[in-house]
């Protein structure tokens, strides 16, 4: 039986950050996780020590160190998934000092959709605000889910229908809706199809760009 997701939040400085990123291979060192296991999937949301974004990064472990010593620390190397890419190039920048945008996200599409979504013990009713490739935002009954919290969501109907993984990245009151949060998905095995196709299906619908 498989582990399931795990979900952590780091804050690392920038010469730890970039010191285990390796843009070439699309892998990340970071000094925690050291009990995963090599192919455990996990959900990373970085913090960068003075600087104010925050970012979010999916991959699978494929190097674990559990003993280490000052120039080795333990922890994990991450094989991260291409929807991931974008973000961790972000983290690189702001590490290097050099002003940031984040202009590489997939373009996200206006579309209401409702969907079942487990939270925990509870499973909720939401409408999504917004689609794309890597994530969703979805107006939010009831009480909201904490960043980094672990979700699934029901696409379709029916007893065999894909579920797909999701961490929450954000949460908010007030703004457009009442309440709302950010979903990162996990866009592998067949619940990462599901979606893939589930967003192109919304990207051909016609939806505006938001």
């Amino acid at each position: 039986m498989s582990r399931p997701l795990q979900s952590v939040a780091v804050n690392l400085e920038s010469a730890q950050f970039l010191a285990g990123w390796r843009a070439e291979a699309g892998s990340l060192f970071l000094p925690a996780l050291s009990d995963s296991r090599v192919g455990d999937e996990v959900a990373v949301r970085i913090g960068i020590f003075g600087q104010t974004i925050r970012a979010t990064v999916f991959g699978k472990v494929s190097l674990v160190r559990r003993v280490g010593r000052p120039s080795l620390p333990p922890g994990v190397e991450l094989a991260l998934d291409r929807v991931s890419l974008p973000a961790a190039r972000f983290l690189a920048t702001a590490s290097r000092g050099e002003p940031v945008t984040f202009r590489e996200r997939a373009p996200r599409y206006v579309q209401e959709r409702h969907l079942a979504v487990s939270a925990g013990a509870r499973t909720v009713q939401a409408s999504t605000i917004n689609v794309s490739e890597g994530g969703c935002s979805l107006a939010w009954p009831g009480e909201l889910p904490q960043a980094g919290d672990l979700v699934a969501l029901k696409l379709t109907d029916g007893l065999f229908a894909p579920t797909v993984r999701a961490v929450v990245c954000w949460n908010a009151l007030g703004g457009p809706v009442e309440k709302s949060v950010g979903l990162r998905m996990v866009v592998e095995g067949r619940g990462g199809r599901a979606w893939r196709d589930f967003a192109d299906s919304v990207a051909r619908s016609g939806a505006p760009v938001a």
